[in-house]
């Protein structure tokens, strides 16, 4: 006889609650990060917002007088401490003061500007002048054995200017060192844009985060980077391409998953590929489909697609207690 006492699983639920325990997780370890000794670097750039293949244009090092570093790594810590929830990037968005919105760094181009700084030769600020040709900045923190960075970003757009007065300005001395000064000259602020750690973003302002990566519009452009990089893989045949496209549309939250999935690259390793139609075929009730070339066949409904992005990303998971197969938004922490 069934125990009247046991409750059914709605897995639909409890992905969901998966999904949200991921990302109180990542904004757990992202308040837990010890930043008291932190290295702090300002990095003044420009955005194009324009520009979908070269988001950041160029990149210069900014020399911050030594009473001040405390003050930069201030404006960062206060954006992390002052936020108490976080929940995925969607097309629609309840903003409120204490909230972060959550977006996978593939879904952006903040890789670009991570080259820029390893790779840039000419990095300091020689001339004040210079700043009216910049419209962003990055508050980079170093810490730890490892020395991994985290990175603040605000964007001033067109209002950044040496002439322009702010509560908290830039003033230079004889040796270019900046020291910030309530005189009218470069805007500094306190406030953060948004926030990467690793392969996730943070956003404390949506419509600054959106603005400056021109978020819309290089979705779209990464759609047809990730379609043209999948169907000539190993993993999905060039007859699909225009299903996929269709399919997904301007669904921007499969097109943040096709970002990923392009990414992670596991679609070009036919290890991985092989071991996911073993793991489809033991399941026995999974949507995915292969073709006579083990290829992965598309065909024109939203949630098949969706689950093949899932799976692409590796992001089906079964629970440890008791044996619950979901899919997962957010990013996966692995344990220890």
């Amino acid at each position: 006889m069934p125990n009247a006492n046991i409750i059914p699983i709605n897995s639909n639920v409890v992905s969901q609650l998966v999904d949200e325990i991921s990302l109180n997780d990542k904004l757990s370890r992202l308040k837990r990060l010890d930043l008291s000794n932190a290295t702090v670097n300002i990095w003044i750039t420009e955005v194009n917002i324009r520009n979908l293949s070269k988001r950041f244009i160029k990149l210069k090092r900014l020399n911050i007088h030594s009473d001040d570093h405390d003050t930069f790594k201030d404006f960062v810590v206060d954006c992390i401490d002052g936020s108490e929830h976080i929940e995925q990037l969607r097309p629609v968005t309840t903003i409120q003061d204490n909230r972060l919105y959550y977006v996978e760094s593939a879904a952006t181009d903040l890789t670009q500007i991570h080259n820029l700084i390893t790779n840039t030769t000419e990095t300091e600020l020689n001339d004040q002048n210079e700043l009216n040709s910049y419209n962003a900045y990055a508050i980079q923190l170093t810490f730890g054995d490892d020395d991994e960075s985290i990175f603040a970003f605000r964007y001033i757009g067109k209002s950044w200017s040496v002439k322009n007065t702010a509560k908290r300005n830039l003033i230079f001395d004889n040796d270019l060192i900046a020291k910030i000064e309530s005189t009218p000259c470069f805007q500094i602020t306190p406030y953060i844009d948004f926030i990467q750690y690793k392969d996730d973003v943070f956003i404390a302002d949506v419509k600054q985060f959106e603005l400056a990566m021109n978020y819309h519009e290089r979705l779209k452009e990464k759609k047809t980077e990730a379609i043209t990089a999948l169907c000539s893989s190993p993993s999905i045949s060039p007859e699909f391409s225009s299903t996929l496209k269709t399919v997904i549309g301007n669904d921007k939250f499969l097109m943040r998953q096709l970002a990923s999935v392009h990414d992670k690259g596991f679609y070009n390793n036919q290890n991985w590929l092989s071991n996911l139609r073993a793991a489809a075929a033991t399941a026995g009730n999974w949507k995915i489909q292969f073709d006579t070339n083990n290829k992965i066949i598309i065909n024109n409904d939203k949630n098949y697609i969706k689950e093949v992005l899932t799976l692409l990303q590796n992001k089906r998971v079964k629970t440890v207690v008791d044996g619950v197969v979901m899919d997962v938004d957010g990013e996966l922490v692995a344990i220890g």
